[in-house]
């Protein structure tokens, strides 16, 4: 009875390895388990599940809104400064770094980042390319100086109510990160003011 063997050979004209096989004839072959259709149904409800839980359109990961639409923010406010020429503000990139930490994302994560923020930006100019065309059919026959006008006033008025979000956002930020230490430096103060007040009152008590 012959057994199944694998001898590497050598190609004698393209140099490199073949394989010769031969077969035991005299050995069944083991039987293989067809998948039921209980495990087939298993495996799609498991699928769909996971496609159902997956919130993050970059990674997969499960993430909640209010933190995918906070890091989005992060994303366009911080490429939006970059593209005009302001410095970006320290505390939305490290805002960014945060969360992005807190993701499952690919090894090559700043390939990723850099993706999501020039499809943001791709999006952000679409629908304000979308407005223009509106107010253009609004306005048929006006000439391209007004047009360019409008165009750069909608500009503004995007950048001014990033800003303005973007303050109101900053000023919570100072609340909660300063109102611990003036919370400690008011209860100091007091303490040293009462404590001077008693003094005193001791001092007129004892000289009477």
């Amino acid at each position: 009875m012959k057994k199944m063997v694998r001898e590497p050979e050598i190609n004698p004209k393209k140099g490199t390895f073949g394989t010769s096989i031969s077969f035991d004839l005299d050995e069944t072959p083991a039987p293989q388990r067809r998948a039921g259709k209980k495990e087939a149904i298993i495996e799609e409800n498991l699928l769909a599940v996971d496609s159902f839980e997956i919130s993050c359109p970059g990674c997969g990961h499960e993430l909640e809104e209010e933190e995918w639409l906070d890091a989005l923010v992060g994303f366009v406010s911080g490429a939006h400064d970059f593209e005009i020429g302001n410095p970006v503000r320290a505390r939305i990139v490290q805002t960014l770094k945060n969360e992005a930490s807190r993701m499952l994302t690919p090894s090559a994560r700043e390939e990723w980042e850099l993706a999501v923020v020039k499809r943001l930006m791709s999006e952000i100019e679409r629908v304000v390319q979308a407005e223009i065309n509106r107010n253009k059919n609004e306005n048929n026959g006006s000439s391209p100086e007004l047009l360019e006008r409008e165009r750069e006033e909608l500009i503004r008025a995007t950048e001014a109510h990033v800003r303005q979000t973007m303050a109101y956002e900053i000023q919570e930020q100072l609340i909660i990160e300063l109102q611990p230490q003036m919370e400690a430096q008011i209860r100091v103060q007091l303490e040293q003011e009462m404590w001077a007040q008693f003094e005193q009152e001791w001092k007129n008590r004892t000289q009477s």
